[in-house]
């Protein structure tokens, strides 16, 4: 999990430095550079907001996966369980 916040964090300040470095060496007027940063703050908004929805879904699916792999190794190891005297049965006779 900490990877993942390292690397979202990693994100917005790369996106942040980018960000400042554009402004210094700008040659636009104010109004469009804050029209600009606007725009590009809104994209940022809705990347990090699908990056959120794709990790949650994600993280759902893990679980889940998890799960069924549990109940897969319980089921397996109950079958073998049961089994077990009966195929030490056939290998006796």
């Amino acid at each position: 999990m900490s990877k993942q916040k390292s690397m979202v964090v990693g994100f917005a300040l790369g996106t942040v430095v980018t960000a400042a470095a554009t402004l210094l060496s700008t040659p636009k007027a104010g109004k469009e550079v804050r029209k600009d940063l606007k725009v590009n703050m809104d994209k940022m908004k809705s990347t990090f907001s699908s990056i959120k929805r794709d990790g949650i879904q994600l993280r759902a699916k893990i679980r889940f996966a998890n799960k069924e792999k549990e109940e897969a190794l319980q089921e397996t190891a109950a079958s073998t369980i049961e089994d077990a005297p009966e195929e030490m049965e056939q290998e006796i006779k």
